[in-house]
């Protein structure tokens, strides 16, 4: 998944350098669709929670959510799942991944003795 698209970089007098970036279309969706889960994660602690997205801006990322009033339990719910999901979304799920582990020996788990003797 692109993250953002670089839609054109100039350089100014003073060497500033100026770019524009555009989110790509699925970002909207995919917005619309990390606020329902956590909208269900927070009726788990207080079922009347509501939260909706209102309008996604593709030219800055900015995402406009309306929500209810007056329920703290259920946004601090709503807040942490909404962060995890997000972070996890557009920056652990693009890291590249890490070697595998190596296997770890049998015989020295939970203190066990090798079940093969080798002189």
């Amino acid at each position: 998944m692109i993250r953002a698209i670089a839609l054109g970089c100039t350089l100014g007098g003073v060497a500033a350098l100026t770019c524009a970036f555009s989110w790509p279309p699925d970002y909207a969706d995919q917005s619309r669709a990390d606020v329902a889960t956590c909208v269900q994660y927070a009726r788990h602690s207080s079922p009347r929670f509501e939260a909706v997205v209102r309008e996604v801006d593709l030219s800055t990322g900015h995402v406009s959510i309306d929500h209810s009033i007056n329920d703290a339990r259920g946004e601090v719910a709503f807040s942490k799942c909404l962060l995890a999901v997000r972070q996890w979304r557009l920056i652990e799920r693009n890291l590249p991944r890490g070697p595998e582990p190596e296997p770890t020996d049998r015989a020295t788990m939970a203190g066990t003795p090798p079940t093969s003797l080798i002189r």
